[in-house]
């Protein structure tokens, strides 16, 4: 009997773990990613991705087309661009297994290669700084990667 109890935990487990797996990421918003990560948070929360959201008026709040660059993964409840805008979603490399000071001081290239492998993009690149910095923006600017990254880069804060 006990073996047949730990046989069906061990296939409802694995059931479990094989379904995350499959399963896309999705966002968890800024709050989750500003516990580790406060400084970095607290130079974004007054930029402009930061305010995105809160440019826009209540019509164009409504507007899928202003939300598809106004708040990240297209979602209201994540207003401005937050972290994973640029990231990527975080549901699977937030994890305290994965974002882990102890872990991380322990062996850096290990969680960070696990991080990765969950989805984590270290930096964005212009490709994906283009998806809303583009001609099709009412408010299009010209557009020079390089200058703008230096404006948003926070690797030494």
């Amino acid at each position: 009997m006990k073996k047949m109890a730990l046989l069906l935990v061990l296939m409802f487990c694995w059931a479990a773990a094989d379904k995350a797996a499959g399963e896309e990421a999705a966002y968890v918003g800024v709050k989750k990613c500003k516990v580790c990560h406060i400084k970095i948070y607290q130079t974004w929360k007054e930029t402009k991705h930061a305010l995105a959201f809160d440019k826009l008026n209540e019509q164009e709040k409504q507007d899928a087309k202003c939300n598809e660059c106004h708040v990240t993964g297209k979602d209201v409840t994540f207003p401005g661009i937050q972290c994973e805008a640029c990231h990527g979603p975080g549901s699977k490399f937030t994890s305290a297994t994965i974002m882990n000071k102890k872990k991380y001081e322990a062996n850096p290239e290990g969680q960070r290669k696990m991080a990765l492998e969950a989805g984590l993009v270290i930096a964005p690149n212009e490709a994906s700084c283009k998806q809303c910095h583009n001609e099709r923006s009412p408010h299009y600017n010209p557009f020079d990667f390089k200058a703008r990254y230096e404006e948003i880069n926070h690797k030494n804060k």
